[in-house]
C-alpha cells in the first residue's frame, strides 16, 4: 500500500491565527479594519481635551527668546515711572505759574520793609526776586530737563534714572522751603502749599518707583550693554 509523502512543514504554520481565533497583536473585540485610537484620542479617534495644550510642540516647553540669554523684558513698572515724570513736570509748571501770579499781586517791597529791611535792601531784593523773566527762563530750562529725563527713561538709560533722582531730591527740598515762604501770599499761598505737598509726594513716589526691583534690573541690564 502506497503512502502519501510527507509534505514540508511551514515553520510559521503554528503561529498563524486560524479562522475564528483572535489575533494576539490585536485586542479582543477589535476587527482588522478598525482604526486604533492614538495617544491623546478617545476610542472614536477624536482628540482628548487638554492633551498637548501645555508646552510646545512634541511635548517641549514653549520657546522663550530670553530663556537662555538672561535678558530682562521691559517692565510694566517703567510706564508708571514715565507717568510720574510727566506729573512732576506738570506740577512744577503749575507751581511756577501760580508763583508768578502771586508775586505780581503782592507788594514784596512793603512786606520786606515791615520785616525789618532797609528801604534800599527791600527795593533791591524785591526787584530781583519778583522778576518774571527769570522765572519763565527757569521754567523753560526745567521743562527741557524733564523732557531729557523722560526720553532717557523711555529708552531704558540708567543715566536718566540717576539724573531724575537728583532732580527729584532737589525738588523735594525746594518745595519744603517754599512752603514756609508761601504763607505770606495769603490765599494764593495756600494754593502753593497744596501744590507743594502733592509735588513732594509725587517726587518721593518717583524715587521709590525708579529703584524698585523690576526697574533696577532693567536699567542695570541696559547699562551693561
Amino acid at each position: 500500500m502506497s503512502t502519501t509523502p510527507n509534505e514540508p512543514r511551514n515553520p510559521d504554520y503554528g503561529n498563524q491565527p486560524g479562522a475564528g481565533m483572535p489575533n494576539p497583536a490585536q485586542p479582543h473585540g477589535v476587527q482588522p479594519g478598525d482604526v486604533q485610537p492614538g495617544p491623546g484620542q478617545d476610542p472614536q479617534g477624536a482628540p482628548q481635551p487638554g492633551y498637548g495644550q501645555q508646552g510646545g510642540k512634541y511635548g517641549t516647553s514653549e520657546y522663550n527668546p530670553n530663556q537662555y540669554t538672561g535678558m530682562v523684558d521691559r517692565p510694566g513698572l517703567l510706564d508708571k515711572l514715565l507717568k510720574l515724570t510727566l506729573l512732576s513736570a506738570a506740577l512744577y509748571a503749575i507751581y511756577t505759574i501760580v508763583s508768578l501770579i502771586a508775586n505780581s499781586t503782592f507788594d514784596m517791597e512793603a512786606y520786606l520793609r515791615e520785616s525789618g529791611m532797609s528801604s534800599e535792601q527791600a527795593e533791591a531784593f524785591a526787584s530781583t526776586g519778583s522778576n518774571p523773566v527769570w522765572s519763565i527762563i527757569g521754567l523753560v530750562i526745567a521743562l527741557l530737563l524733564y523732557f531729557l529725563v523722560y526720553r532717557g527713561l523711555a529708552k531704558g538709560k540708567n543715566w536718566a534714572r540717576i539724573l531724575g533722582t537728583v532732580f527729584a531730591a532737589l525738588s523735594i527740598l525746594s518745595y519744603l522751603f517754599g512752603i514756609f515762604g508761601a504763607l505770606m501770599f495769603g490765599g494764593l499761598g495756600i494754593v502753593l502749599i497744596v501744590i507743594s505737598i502733592i509735588a513732594i509726594v509725587v517726587n518721593i513716589m518717583w524715587i521709590v518707583t525708579a529703584f524698585k526691583a523690576p526697574n533696577s534690573a532693567y536699567f542695570a541690564q541696559n547699562s551693561r550693554r
